[in-house]
Order: C-alpha cells, then sequence, then structure tokens
C-alpha cells in the first residue's frame, strides 16, 4: 500500500470521528431542551416533598439517555477501530521509509585496498615528509583514487591495486659531497710527481670529469679530479710529451690526449 493511500485512509477515519462526535453533542442539546422540565415555586411544597415528574416525561429521558449510552459506545468503537487503522498505517509508513533511509548506506563502494593501506604505501613512497591529511578516497581521471596529502606534495594510490598513480612529492635536493680543494690538488700532485714548484692551478672540465690542472714550473702537468682526489692524467716532461695516465682511470678516458694543453699554456 502507498503512503499517500494510507494518509487519505487515516484523515478519513479522522474526519469520520469528528463528524460522529458533533452529532453526538446535538442529539445532547435537544434531550436537555426537551427534558427539561417547567420550574415549581418551592415556596408551595414543603422542603421534604417529592416531585413526581410526569410519566411520559421519564419515559422520553429515559430514552435520551438509553440512545445517548448506546450512541457513545458505538462512538467509542469507531474511534477505537479509526486508532487502530491509523497505528496501523503509520506502522506501515515506517516500514516503507526504513529501506529508503538504509540504502545510501548499503550503496557505499568498498575496494580492495583500504585507507590505511593506501597511506602506508604513500608514506613509503614519501619518506622524510610529514603528513598533512590521511587518505581521502577521490576520483583521480575517473579511477577510485585514495588522496594521500603530506608537506611536500600529495600521493595518488588506486583504490583497486594500490598502484600509485601521481607523486607530487618533491624530494629535498642531494647536496654534493665534499670536493677536493686547489690547495689539496696541488699537494697530490706535488706527491705523485714526487715534488716540484707549481707555478698555477686551473679547474676545468677534461673529456666529462671535473679536474684541477697543476702546472709545475718546470713544464709538467698533473690533472687531480676534484671529486676526490684521484690523479686522472699526468705529463711529467714536457719535451717527450709523453702521456702518463694513473692506473686507477680506465683506458677509454687514457687514450687519444693530444698536445692542445701545452699550446693554451704557451
Amino acid at each position: 500500500m502507498k503512503q499517500s493511500t494510507l494518509l487519505g485512509i487515516a484523515a478519513a477515519l479522522t474526519a469520520f470521528v469528528l463528524v460522529l462526535v458533533g452529532a453526538l453533542a446535538g442529539q445532547l442539546t435537544q434531550t436537555s431542551e426537551v427534558a427539561t422540565p417547567t420550574a415549581v415555586e418551592a415556596t408551595a411544597a414543603p422542603t421534604d416533598t417529592v416531585v413526581a415528574l410526569d410519566p411520559a416525561v421519564e419515559a422520553i429521558i429515559r430514552e435520551r439517555e438509553a440512545a445517548y449510552q448506546q450512541a457513545l459506545t458505538e462512538a467509542n468503537r469507531q474511534i477505537a477501530e479509526a486508532n487502530r487503522r491509523l497505528e496501523e498505517a503509520n506502522r506501515q509508513i515506517a516500514q516503507q521509509a526504513a529501506p529508503q533511509a538504509a540504502a545510501p548506506q548499503q550503496s557505499a563502494p568498498t575496494y580492495p585496498v583500504s585507507a590505511e593501506q593506501a597511506q602506508a604505501i604513500a608514506q613509503n613512497l614519501a619518506q622524510g615528509a610529514t603528513l598533512i591529511k590521511p587518505a581521502e578516497l577521490v576520483l583521480y581521471q575517473g579511477t577510485p583514487t585514495y588522496e594521500v596529502i603530506f608537506d611536500m606534495g600529495a600521493v595518488y594510490v588506486d583504490a583497486r591495486n594500490g598502484t600509485v598513480l601521481a607523486s607530487t612529492i618533491v624530494q629535498p635536493v642531494a647536496l654534493p659531497a665534499q670536493q677536493v680543494s686547489a690547495e689539496q690538488a696541488a699537494q697530490i700532485a706535488i706527491a705523485y710527481r714526487g715534488g716540484g714548484q707549481v707555478r698555477k692551478i686551473e679547474r676545468e672540465n677534461e673529456r666529462g670529469i671535473d679536474v684541477y690542472e697543476v702546472k709545475f714550473t718546470d713544464g709538467a702537468k698533473v690533472y687531480v679530479a676534484a671529486s676526490d682526489g684521484a690523479v686522472v692524467y699526468a705529463r711529467l716532461d714536457k719535451a717527450k710529451k709523453d702521456d702518463d695516465w694513473n692506473e686507477q682511470q680506465s683506458d677509454q678516458t687514457g687514450k687519444d690526449r693530444n698536445d692542445d694543453h701545452d699550446e693554451k699554456d704557451d
């Protein structure tokens, strides 16, 4: 039964009860008018004298009272029946409304990856970042995704399989390791060739390697890596123009080096 039909039945029963009560009230008013006898002056009879009513009037009163009691009993019965039907209608309305209220809760989708699992995946990726907002289910490019926000960006984890769909985490830039200074490179070059006087130190890039070119007064040159102080190349005798590569340097780095360094020095 539809909710509108039940409400219509309840309204009709209420209107019926109101009409019935009004009819009973009118009937009682008429009874009072007929049954009321003409007042008799009390001074004409002793105080203990009982005034007898006319039998016809008394019969009318009794008849009216019986009809009133019968009508009142019927009205009470109909009111009780109306209340029962009204309660039944309210109960059916409540039963119909309960599934509609519970439907949104049952329709919430569930996914294989929980919010806690997605947050753990995101935190493992964003190591060192501070969590600002826990995992929240969103749609990322039409895909159900957990969004986890950190102080250095956000991570988006697929709610279906735990795959990281995107990350805006900005990792801190690693500072370069402490490098060799020019003075240290000079000491390394002097030790490598067994003495000598340094004339000039220049830092340059030789075949992709950041080196110090340490030049001596006798024309010798030693190339010291700026990263770790290794000697990558040396020319100890300028006249012979022989290349003396450090054994730690790969063969490919030591091949085909020309004499352009001498021309630059001159």
